[in-house]
């Protein structure tokens, strides 16, 4: 049974925080700068809340530091310095940021919303440690919440936040559009539900299961739709810069 300290009351801080109580460890402190969002987490995970100017006691085995990237050196400085594992969960920040002796990264390759449904069976968490100390805690605990590792070193792990983006942010935003767009024609987006799985759980290379206007390079279809878009000027320019790059990617002219 570990004894655990959270900085940070967000979703990585409720979602990683209500697992390992599950798994039956104990979460001693939760810090935070926002009192309310604080001692709403610490009260849930029967823990003591820390505002980031109280000292932490230093007697946990693991700290988990779940703020957004650019404070995270700051938090990693209220950490007592012992031999406790410390652990960050961006994709992109150095490792190094952590001044701690054994230190790693747990980068999740999912999005993180507190209350959504977790497969952790399935879920991919990138690793990235640098001593064989703080790589054994880290499997352990990675195994403890039931996930999958991958060992990628930071530069392997910064391309993988950019792909990341790309596919699961950016295409979120798509969502979005077709949400706003099917609202203002009284569409259900659910007649879209067969579309959107076959898109999104593709088999094989997406070169080889590209379909629509651009493609094929109707020029006639993508004017009308891009002028159909004239409401949206934010929207019609991710139109056109979209089908900019399939038609370049089949080689067609614009």
């Amino acid at each position: 049974m570990w004894q655990i300290s959270i900085i940070g009351a967000g979703n990585v801080a409720w979602v990683f925080g209500e697992r390992l109580k599950a798994k039956g460890h104990v979460i001693r402190e939760v810090m935070n700068r926002d009192p309310k969002r604080g001692n709403t987490l610490a009260s849930a995970l029967g823990a003591r809340y820390l505002t980031d100017q109280d000292r932490m006691d230093g007697k946990s085995d693991l700290y988990l530091i779940a703020v957004k990237d650019g404070a995270i050196a700051e938090a990693a400085d209220l950490i007592p310095a012992n031999e406790s594992l410390v652990v960050h969960f961006s994709g992109s920040t150095s490792i190094q940021v952590i001044p701690q002796k054994n230190r790693a990264v747990l980068w999740p390759l999912r999005s993180i919303a507190k209350g959504s449904d977790m497969d952790w069976s399935s879920m991919n968490v990138i690793m990235e440690s640098d001593s064989d100390l703080s790589a054994v805690k880290a499997m352990d605990l990675i195994q403890e919440l039931g996930a999958k590792a991958v060992h990628l070193n930071h530069s392997k792990r910064k391309q993988a936040h950019l792909i990341a983006v790309i596919l699961n942010n950016f295409s979120n935003h798509l969502l979005h559009i077709g949400d706003v767009l099917c609202e203002e024609q009284g569409l259900d987006r659910a007649i879209f539900k067969d579309l959107l799985t076959s898109a999104l759980l593709p088999q094989g290379p997406a070169m080889e299961r590209q379909t629509g206007p651009a493609s094929r390079g109707d020029l006639e279809v993508i004017k009308k739709q891009e002028e159909m878009l004239a409401s949206h000027p934010e929207f019609q320019s991710i139109y056109r810069s979209i089908t900019a790059s399939i038609i370049k990617s089949y080689e067609h002219e614009l």
